[in-house]
């Protein structure tokens, strides 16, 4: 649902004062159970690989006003070093991306226009190509409607450019449009309870670089990865998603969501219809302890009734940390000064249908964060 994005839209768009920079650094180890996130199935020569990793990650913010209007800019990195020979060092990547943003009023109304610049690159250290690696840059038009602090409309319409490194005929660019409503459906009288809303529609027209496939099996004929003939024509996949959120926010913060995803592509074997849901919840704990947990539950159903495994159709390619999967996951942080804490995580993945392949993947990690 991209939430974060939507508040710092709105945050723009409200009267604001010059903040300082935000600097937050973070460190720690992890126990991943599939570093490679491999799949495994009666049809793949694959085995999950097991290895401790590094990170290392570093977030920047800042917010000012220029030319009558306010901007906001952030910039992160995080660094994955992984345990290993020659067979696990394409997984170590730095991530890096950058956000700007600039809303300006119009007139006495209570709308902002504005623009958002956005770039994300995974670079490679030890592999000339690297695992799961891409760029994806983005530029968007936005129109802000808001009706005091209760009930918010953002428009954004602009293009996307991503790049495949590791096949660039998964390459993609494209039109993209998203509108999301954001509604205060209940709040006690001190504030200090709220119910809210959030819905969203986006779609995406993703013109690729390679060549769509055909079906060149016999209708009756087991589908296999035999049935793929190229074509002369080029791919097009039009992406379309909606969700809807709820959250309450009071001595615990929770919410529960619904995404549905349709990707109707001219390709065979790339049009599926995915249903997501998501429930999180956020509450103090003894001991000075803050706890989340969060599950999601997923299911792809390809419409051509067969998976392609190595096709990044199917992840998101927002963070390293992304993975379209049912989940569970578990995090722990205490703070122990005003500028440190500590946190812990777990997680486990698994994906959920009909498809006979299987993951696994599970995941420890403790680390320390300093933030200014």
């Amino acid at each position: 649902m991209r939430r974060g994005v939507v508040l710092a839209v709105l945050a723009l768009a409200s009267p604001a004062t010059a903040t300082p920079w935000v600097v937050t650094a973070e460190g720690g180890a992890e126990v991943d159970s599939n570093v490679q996130r491999v799949e495994t199935g009666p049809m793949l020569d694959t085995a999950p690989v097991s290895a401790g990793v590094m990170r290392l990650g570093g977030k920047l913010a800042h917010r000012d006003k220029l030319l009558g209007g306010t901007y906001g800019l952030a910039l992160s990195s995080l660094a994955r070093f992984v345990a290993g020979d020659a067979e696990t060092s394409p997984e170590n990547v730095v991530f890096l991306t950058g956000d700007l943003r600039w809303m300006h009023p119009v007139g006495e109304r209570p709308v902002s226009a504005g623009v958002a610049l956005i770039a994300a690159d995974a670079v490679p250290l030890t592999d000339g190509v690297g695992a799961r690696t891409f760029s994806n840059l983005g530029a968007d038009g936005l129109l802000a409607l808001r009706d005091d602090d209760d009930r918010a409309v953002t428009l954004a319409v602009g293009g996307r450019a991503f790049r495949y490194k590791p096949q660039p005929e998964f390459d993609w660019r494209g039109p993209t449009a998203s509108l999301r409503l954001d509604l205060a459906l209940w709040q006690s009288a001190s504030r200090t309870r709220t119910l809210e809303l959030g819905a969203a529609v986006g779609f995406e027209l993703r013109d690729y670089a390679g060549k769509a496939f055909a079906d060149a099996c016999a209708m009756a004929a087991p589908r296999t990865p035999a049935c793929f003939a190229p074509t002369t024509t080029a791919r097009i996949d039009r992406y379309h998603r909606a969700g809807v959120e709820l959250t309450w926010s009071g001595d615990f913060v929770a919410s529960v969501g619904y995404q549905l995803v349709v990707i109707d592509s001219n390709s065979y074997g790339q049009s599926l219809i995915r249903h997501r849901g998501q429930v999180s919840a956020t509450r103090a704990l003894p001991f000075e302890l803050y706890g989340t947990v969060l599950a999601i539950v997923q299911l792809d159903t390809f419409l051509d009734g067969l998976v392609v495994e190595t096709d990044p159709n199917n992840q998101t390619f927002t963070s390293l940390d992304d993975e379209n999967r049912s989940s569970l996951q578990l995090r722990l942080g205490r703070p122990i000064s005003d500028a440190w804490s500590i946190e812990g995580r777990g997680a486990i993945w698994r994906n959920l249908g009909s498809s006979d392949n299987t993951f696994h993947r599970e995941l420890i990690y403790a680390g320390v964060i300093y933030t200014r």
